[in-house]
């Protein structure tokens, strides 16, 4: 899918109940294999399809689709504006259609090069550098929205606006002071404009 492959697991859970959750058979796997034969989606079915001779009908087994799969965590929905842009690029990462605050990245698919792509997104639209081993250690939207947040005050308040000196020749040109004012925060250049025009 998206030009991607992915490693799936279709699973019959037969009579074990209560069925186990992705974040389960995840924390399973990972004790018994490395990494990379990890699936990134779990896909439970009542039966697997077979073929006339008995076999697996590979062909007949159903695309995972964009539902969220089974976690451990209940779902819980973005509460500030930081976590619901941060769902919002996690859906068009993963390829999935409902993320959770406490969803963990990698029980709803994400691997390391989707890893990548995110921390990328993130950065464009939070303007904060992010590692890739801070999303690991950080994979859920509820703590990825505080760090980023906390990030973000960190960086504006390290920035010091350069000074304007205000030229003793009253002719200076507007030119000449859009010019200074450009690179300003809006905020900053608003009040030296407003000082400006009270003299």
């Amino acid at each position: 899918e998206r030009g991607e492959k992915r490693l799936v697991a279709y699973v019959v859970a037969g009579e074990r109940r209560p069925v186990p959750t992705t974040s389960e058979w995840r924390h399973h796997l990972q004790r018994k294999l490395p990494d990379y034969m990890i699936p990134s989606v779990f896909v439970l079915l009542e039966a697997m399809p077979l073929t006339p001779n008995g076999k697996v009908d590979r062909k007949a087994l159903p695309a995972p689709g964009e539902q969220r799969p089974r976690l451990a965590a209940a779902f819980v929905a973005p509460r500030t504006a930081a976590e619901e842009a941060l769902a919002e690029i996690w859906r068009e990462v993963l390829g999935v259609e409902r993320v959770g605050v406490d969803d963990n990245f990698f029980d709803l698919g994400g691997h390391s090069l989707l890893a990548t792509q995110l921390v990328s997104r993130v950065e464009k639209t939070f303007q904060v550098k992010l590692s890739l081993r801070r999303l690991f250690e950080t994979p859920n939207i509820a703590e990825l929205a505080q760090l980023v947040t906390e990030n973000a005050g960190q960086q504006k308040a390290a920035y010091s606006p350069p000074k304007i000196t205000p030229r003793r020749n009253a002719g200076q040109s507007l030119d000449e002071l859009l010019t200074s004012l450009n690179h300003l925060p809006e905020h900053e250049a608003k009040r030296i404009l407003e000082e400006r025009s009270s003299r």
